[in-house]
């Protein structure tokens, strides 16, 4: 039982990217990527960047899941997956966007 105010933490956090962006602009092939390889590939080794992001987003997903339970507190979920998108803007900072809920059937990429 989770009682909301009560924090949650992640299970796991998964990363992927797009390749890339086709000639009509569409992105290319989804990548499942370690947070090693995105670390190297995309952040420049800024690991306090991606720490950060991390942390708010689990912030973020405090709100979110007290939004959610307040919305539904009869029906609870036996799993939720939260997915943001982030973004490494300079050194040590990142820019957090939620993307979606998905929840009973979501797939988690392992």
């Amino acid at each position: 039982d989770w009682a909301p105010g009560t924090p949650v933490r992640p299970v796991r956090f998964e990363y992927n990217g797009w390749g890339k962006p086709q000639e009509e602009g569409r992105p290319g092939a989804f990548r499942k990527l370690s947070r090693e390889k995105v670390l190297k590939e995309m952040w420049h080794d800024d690991t306090a960047a991606l720490d950060s992001a991390q942390e708010r987003a689990v912030e973020i997903s405090q709100d979110l899941l007290s939004w959610l339970h307040a919305s539904h507190p009869a029906q609870p979920v036996a799993m939720v997956r939260l997915d943001f998108m982030l973004l490494r803007l300079g050194p040590g900072q990142a820019r957090v966007v939620f993307g979606e809920f998905c929840e009973l059937g979501a797939c988690c990429i392992s």
